[in-house]
């Protein structure tokens, strides 16, 4: 079906590219990319390109050699050192491929061509078959084409790994001595290469490159389409598409360039998706082609630098995810097949606090900025309107709250935090007409035109504007949301719980009278009408629930909370919308939530899918006649029809990445670590104490959502979890005998991986603990008993006293080994102090006594200042330097009891106990003006070093990582601020 379509596609192609100027556009969703830079822990941020072995690891070249990235860490492999099996001949990787069977990845540079076993992680090296110096030769490209062949293109010359003699065979080279080969396609049953200047297919039987057109085209890709097509990338005409039997003279009319929407006619790289889409890195950004090559547009990257420009390389996974190198910015990663949600600011207003729409395309919308008009269709905006002396000092107090549009009349009524405002349609602005001085947080009009304004604690209004009066009031706490039942009255949901309010008799109803699930602590942030016949009910971190009534009969209500073991029972709802299949969509304030037509599957939706990340406010929703539904939130409206959302199944590998084996040397006590190979089963002799197994689900996108559960058979029944942020099993001392590990990841979702990972243990035991030795044993014992009776007697009593003195002196020897082994797992290999695990384990005892004792303590985040300028002019040595005496210079200008840690790099995390944030700011402060007065000392040279910190004591946070997030953010504004500061 693809070729098919691809086909048609060629056939309009040229009258397309010809005649019709610029592509139309088409439904395209720009995934969300997360990036991974070297604070991700890449080692380097020029990436040139990117290969998944057979593990499902991604391997990425770089100028600093290559990376595996497992989705959490990275592991590095540079150039070797002493041993040529350890690394690389040189730093820079241009390029890397796996093997068919993925067991390897080849690995290409400047001056060699190398080859890495990925269960093993030993190197090989290959030669060219060339007359020059291989040292010489750059491989410009490894490419295996569909037949299996492994292809090397090196300068001008075209070689291929041969797997007979496990070597690297010539094949041809380019005539020109001033061209070079740039990249290879297998099309059919011929091999393309594209070259810079010209196209040229290979003469298997000649073994030479004949010219086949483009004369002086500098190529830079070229790319199979299937048996008859392909698509050559340029620097002058942009991506063009050829057939093999109608090669034209002239690429001009073949290609798509800037004039049809392409960012740059510069083409770095060109993938083929599977959704048919065909992307394209240019010199200035990312384009998605429709399969039909009718339409093209720009792929967003990122909203918050350049990183849509300067792409060095595409590549899509195993798992259709798409992969972006850039040239001076790491990487990215998205997923298009789950990007259908729209996410935009509203002409630089952000905040997006209320919606309302007008029952056409056209949704009313309040925004930091004001008031605003936005069309769904055309994706027009009109605005902003503005209260009289909404000047530019009061934009920061987001003065509108919530926005009303009364289809009868037409009119726009607004609440603002100084009262109740309506747009003045002939000037354009919103005057404040009634409740001055009363903040509303929403609002709604009846069928009698009287506007229910609910307050944020001075209760509930109404108003009536014929008369330009207050007719009923309610002292109610802040209103989250009015819902109208009928002409006089109204559900009330408020942060006290859910009320019935008639307008006519004045009667208020506090629902919690006839229900458990509501009382006065509940803080209910929606009410709804149900399709089914009821009510939906969502709550601040206490549930979904669906309310049934029969009429206005509160003896007959009823309750029922949807999924309470789901997450959505733990985060704040902010709107429910029921579409035509019963389905709803909930907005939260950890993204979007579906909950399906049969209330039995929740999915969740976020960064990932194209929502916020930062979630949605509470009311701040519209839909439209076309079923579009749009939430609001602090970083603009996401928009997006349900019939155009789907979730892709969640099968991510599971895998284990390191295995590290604690041993003890009998005859000196001394303790030894080593990693061993973790595709196989290990073995464990009596003096393997103890191992720790790591894993890692391929999850590269929502890693960080991830938990874990393993289980170590014939060792412990019951299943054990942890976080991501914990994924090592240590276990020490067992018994001996055969054991199998099994790990398997469950996703927010609450989705268990289909995929678990295994690894067989065996334990030997000591030769003494043999059967056929035990009874030799025995036997002797019984032996010396029978005929030395009064002899064993007097040995026992002193055998006794000897056993208790070994027995004392093992019990010291264990406890010292477990100490040891304690500190080997908490300290910083580097500069001595302790490392993560230690201050996490640290933290959250003084997170449990801070919330049982209310003993406060402080936390600050240390920087150390143009760190990686000091490793890129004086070497990593002095780097290490510096970061040690820095770690020593701040443990001696603290107190016994803080506790420092490396968090990671260059970054330290400082746990205060006791000190509030200003104290704990003094502390800082004397921090950062100890190491700018101490010079530091890297012989033959003198470092002058600063620091930037963070400072922020954990009251007013709900959890340590939400305090040491927020110290995080203090930290980048010193950093972005000029660095050497402490920001509180």
């Amino acid at each position: 079906m693809h070729h098919f379509l691809i086909t048609c596609a060629f056939i309009f192609a040229s009258f397309f590219i010809a005649k019709s100027g610029v592509p139309s556009t088409y439904t395209h969703h720009s995934p969300a990319f997360h990036a991974f830079d070297v604070d991700s822990g890449i080692s380097h941020l020029s990436v040139a390109d990117f290969a998944q072995d057979k593990h499902g690891f991604l391997w990425i070249a770089s100028q600093s050699g290559v990376d595996r990235f497992d989705g959490y860490t990275f592991k590095y492999f540079g150039k070797w050192k002493e041993d040529k099996s350890t690394g690389l001949p040189t730093l820079t990787a241009l390029q890397v491929e796996s093997s068919q069977d993925g067991q390897y990845i080849w690995i290409g540079g400047f001056s060699g061509l190398s080859r890495i076993n990925v269960d093993t992680e030993t190197f090989d090296h290959f030669s060219l078959p060339s007359s020059d110096s291989f040292s010489t030769t750059p491989i410009n490209r490894i490419k295996r084409t569909s037949d299996g062949t492994l292809w090397f293109v090196a300068e001008r010359g075209l070689y291929q790994y041969s797997e007979s003699i496990d070597g690297i065979s010539y094949v041809a080279s380019l005539p020109s001595s001033t061209s070079t080969l740039t990249d290879l396609a297998l099309v059919g049953n011929t091999v393309y290469v594209s070259t810079t200047s010209g196209l040229y297919k290979l003469d298997t039987i000649k073994k030479k490159l004949q010219f086949v057109g483009f004369k002086g085209a500098n190529l830079t890709r070229i790319v199979t389409m299937n048996k008859k097509k392909f698509t050559l990338g340029t620097t002058d005409y942009g991506i063009c598409f050829i057939e093999t039997n109608k090669i034209p003279t002239s690429l001009q009319n073949a290609c798509i360039s800037e004039k049809h929407g392409l960012t740059a006619n510069y083409v770095n790289d060109i993938l083929l998706h599977s959704t048919g889409e065909i992307w394209v890195a240019t010199e200035k950004g990312v384009n998605a082609i429709s399969s039909s090559l009718q339409s093209t547009v720009n792929v967003s990257l990122s909203e918050k630098n350049k990183l849509s420009e300067r792409i060095s390389r595409l590549y899509r996974t195993d798992s259709n995810l798409i992969v972006v190198g850039t040239k001076d910015n790491g990487f990215l990663i998205g997923n298009p097949l789950t990007s259908n949600f729209n996410s935009r600011d509203i002409e630089d207003g952000r905040i997006i606090s209320s919606l309302s729409s007008t029952g056409g395309a056209e949704v009313w919308l309040t925004a930091e900025n004001g008031l605003w008009l936005y069309d769904t269709e055309s994706q027009k905006i009109k605005g902003p309107f503005n209260t009289s002396g909404f000047d530019d000092e009061e934009k920061g107090e987001a003065r509108l709250l919530s926005v009303f549009y009364d289809k009868l009349t037409q009119d726009v009524w607004v609440s603002t935090r100084t009262g109740l405002a309506k747009l003045n349609k002939k000037e354009q602005k919103l005057d404040i007409v009634a409740l001055e001085g009363k903040s509303g947080y929403t609002l709604s009009v009846d069928d009698e035109g009287d506007i229910w304004y609910g307050g944020y604690s001075d209760g509930v209004f109404i108003y009536r504007p014929s008369e330009d009066r207050v007719v009923r009031q309610w002292p109610l706490s802040l209103t989250t949301r009015i819902l109208l039942n009928s002409r006089n009255k109204a559900w009330l949901s408020t942060v006290t719980g859910l009320f019935f309010a008639d307008k006519k008799t004045g009667d208020l109803i506090d629902v919690g009278d006839y229900t458990d699930a509501f009382d006065d602590q509940t803080v209910v942030t929606w009410i709804s009408e149900s399709r089914r016949g009821g009510f939906w009910i969502g709550t601040q971190s206490q549930g979904l629930f669906f309310l049934s009534i029969e009429g206005e009969d509160f003896n007959t209500l009823k309750v029922t909370q949807i999924k309470p073991e789901s997450r959505i029972s733990d985060i704040s709802i902010g709107a429910i919308v029921e579409d035509e299949d019963y389905s709803l969509w909930i907005s939260t304030i950890e993204g979007i939530a579906y909950l399906s037509p049969d209330l039995s599957k929740f999915s969740y939706f976020g960064t990932e899918h194209g929502a916020s990340s930062m979630g949605y406010y509470i009311g701040a929703v519209a839909t439209t006649p076309s079923n579009t539904i749009l939430f609001g939130g602090s970083q603009g409206i996401t928009e997006f029809q349900p019939a155009d959302i789907f979730s892709s199944p969640w099968q991510p590998n599971v895998r284990i990445t390191s295995v590290e084996i604690i041993s003890k040397d009998e005859s000196n006590g001394s303790m030894t670590q080593r990693f061993v190979d973790v595709t196989k089963p290990i073995t464990l002799s009596p003096n393997d104490i103890s191992f720790s197994i790591e894993f890692a689900s391929l999850d590269f996108i929502n890693a960080d959502e991830i938990r874990y559960a393993y289980k170590l058979a014939d060792f412990e029944s019951n299943w054990r979890y942890s976080s991501h942020k914990k994924r090592v099993a240590t276990y020490t001392n067992l018994d001996p005998g055969y054991y199998r590990f099994t790990v398997k990841a469950i996703n927010k979702d609450n989705e268990w991986s289909s995929e678990q990972a295994q690894l067989e243990i065996t334990i030997i035991p000591p030769w003494y603990d043999e059967p056929m030795w035990r009874g030799i044993l025995l036997l002797c014992i019984l032996s010396i008993a029978f005929f030395f009776v009064w002899m064993r007697i007097a040995s026992l009593k002193s055998r006794s006293v000897e056993l208790a003195l070994k027995v004392d002196e093992k019990t010291k020897d264990l406890e010292a080994v477990v100490e040891k082994l304690t500190l080997i797992s908490t300290q910083d290999a580097l500069t001595g102090l302790k490392n993560r695990r230690y201050f996490t384990e640290r933290a959250q005892e003084a997170w449990q006594a801070y919330k049982r004792h209310n003993h406060i303590f402080s936390l600050l985040i240390v920087d150390i200042d143009f760190f990686k300028r000091i490793n890129d002019e004086f070497g990593h040595l002095v780097g290490d330097a510096v970061l040690t005496q820095i770690a020593s210079l701040l443990t001696d200008n603290l107190r016994e009891g803080d506790i420092i840690a490396r968090w990671g790099g260059e970054e330290f995390l400082v746990l205060l106990p006791s000190l509030n944030n200003q104290e704990a700011y003094w502390v800082a402060e004397k921090l950062r003006k100890k190491i700018a007065d101490t010079p530091l000392s890297a012989p033959p040279h003198v470092i002058d070093s600063t620091i930037t910190c963070g400072v922020a004591d954990i009251r007013g946070f709900h959890s340590v990582e939400a305090c040491i997030h927020a110290v995080d953010k203090k930290l980048y504004k010193g950093k972005a601020s000029g660095r050497n500061a402490v920001i509180q």
